[in-house]
């Protein structure tokens, strides 16, 4: 992906995205899971159990996929019971059960990510950080990734990428949305009182 593009991103706003290198995709799954449980143990009370911390990576994936058209991750991600949950890593959580992680263990200090890749998962923690697991289980459960492809009794259901980009491009409210840093989000109300390419050009000649 080379350049710049202007995408429609949902009925209420325009992006530009900056579809470059510096996007980094395909990470290594648990340097991303350990990323967010660095950034549980900074504070007083962390609270991220193996059933938070799989919400909090598909909310990443989903938005980053939404956000770039890009996998932050190298993992499928799949359907079960409990919502979504990252393939690669659930053999690697799945010991902790309901127990704070950073609180049997302490996250790798070898993680290391992309800038890019790192500020975005700081928004999503910002985003997501005080809300309990529960919470996010629920809000997961009535998210069409999830609801179009569990199947009562099974695991493993694949939830397709494109479900995850589509869904939360067209449908959840920017408002509650995450994207990455090299994406601006204009208002659709600004640009609908200007000449729309005008504005594009404009933007684009500001960001060469």
């Amino acid at each position: 992906m080379v350049g710049k593009e202007v995408a429609m991103t949902s009925s209420k706003e325009k992006s530009i995205r900056f579809a470059t290198p510096d996007v980094s995709y395909d990470l290594d799954p648990q340097a991303v899971a350990e990323y967010i449980l660095m950034l549980d143990s900074r504070r007083e009370d962390p609270d991220v159990t193996q059933l938070k911390l799989h919400k909090l990576l598909y909310l990443a994936q989903a938005n980053y996929l939404a956000s770039t058209g890009r996998r932050l991750m190298d993992s499928d991600v799949e359907a079960f019971r409990h919502g979504p949950v990252i393939d690669a890593i659930r053999s690697t959580y799945k010991p902790y059960d309901r127990d704070i992680i950073v609180n049997r263990r302490k996250p790798s200090k070898k993680t290391t990510l992309p800038p890019d890749a790192a500020d975005f998962l700081n928004r999503i923690w910002e985003m997501y950080q005080d809300n309990s697991a529960s919470y996010l289980r629920n809000l997961t459960h009535r998210q069409d990734p999830w609801r179009d492809n569990y199947v009562e009794g099974k695991s493993h259901t694949l939830i397709l990428d494109a479900d995850m980009a589509d869904y939360f491009s067209q449908k959840v409210p920017v408002t509650q949305r995450v994207f990455h840093p090299n994406v601006i989000v204009v208002y659709q109300e600004f640009l609908d009182s200007l000449d729309d390419d005008l504005v594009v050009d404009r933007t684009l000649e500001a960001l060469a």
